[in-house]
């Protein structure tokens, strides 16, 4: 069981993390109805975790994670963004989080990431990962991704190897090989490491969990 603190500014969704959480066997020891508000919680009860829903926009946002890592070096970082946030992978970085979900998220993927992150892992909610590799090949609009190639580089982000992503998608090796050197060239980048580095900071030693982004 891990204890967190909370924070969200809707009333009935801060309500709906902690009855989710606390159903997982996880102990609620804060509930804060604005970000900032985390930052006394952490240092009055030194939880395991914070998970903190807010806007990506939000000038204080940048100075957040860090703050809240001053308090409280041990403190796992789990910040929920919202769907209409127009994030980048310098913004994605920028966070310094241990789990980074979109506001609409299941109760099971809710779960999975706290449980990924107070077992010391990294975990990304895959849409996110799709977000920004749709930023990137946009940037370049004569190369952009075909859904193939989106599909590839998503399964690559997430840890997969050529030979498990060609039994999933019951193609090739070779045939995965090709759609990735594509998506290398119209990416601009030089290997899958920095593919699973663009998605989420890490490099080669990201791990994949079954639905999301596990390092």
């Amino acid at each position: 069981m891990s204890t967190l603190v909370v924070a969200d500014p809707r009333g009935v969704y801060l309500a709906g993390l902690e009855w989710v959480l606390r159903k997982a066997g996880h102990s609620v020891v804060a509930e804060c109805h604005r970000a900032i508000d985390a930052l006394p919680q952490v240092e009055r009860h030194r939880p395991d975790m914070v998970v903190i829903g807010l806007d990506i926009a939000d000038p204080q946002t940048a100075t957040l994670s860090s703050r809240l890592r001053a308090s409280h070096d041990a403190l796992g970082i789990i910040f929920i963004l919202q769907p209409n946030s127009r994030f980048d992978i310098k913004d994605i970085q920028a966070l310094d989080v241990d789990g980074l979900l979109l506001d609409g998220i299941s109760n099971r993927y809710l779960v999975e990431c706290v449980n990924a992150v107070a077992a010391g892992k990294k975990w990304i909610d895959n849409k996110i990962v799709q977000q920004l590799l749709m930023s990137r090949s946009q940037q370049q609009p004569a190369s952009r991704l075909t859904g193939r190639e989106s599909e590839i580089a998503d399964l690559v982000s997430r840890g997969l190897r050529n030979k498990t992503i060609a039994q999933q998608l019951n193609v090739s090796e070779g045939t995965v090989k090709m759609h990735l050197h594509h998506v290398y060239a119209k990416l601009n980048l030089g290997s899958r490491a920095e593919l699973a580095w663009m998605a989420h900071g890490k490099g080669s030693d990201s791990g994949a969990g079954q639905n999301r982004l596990v390092s």
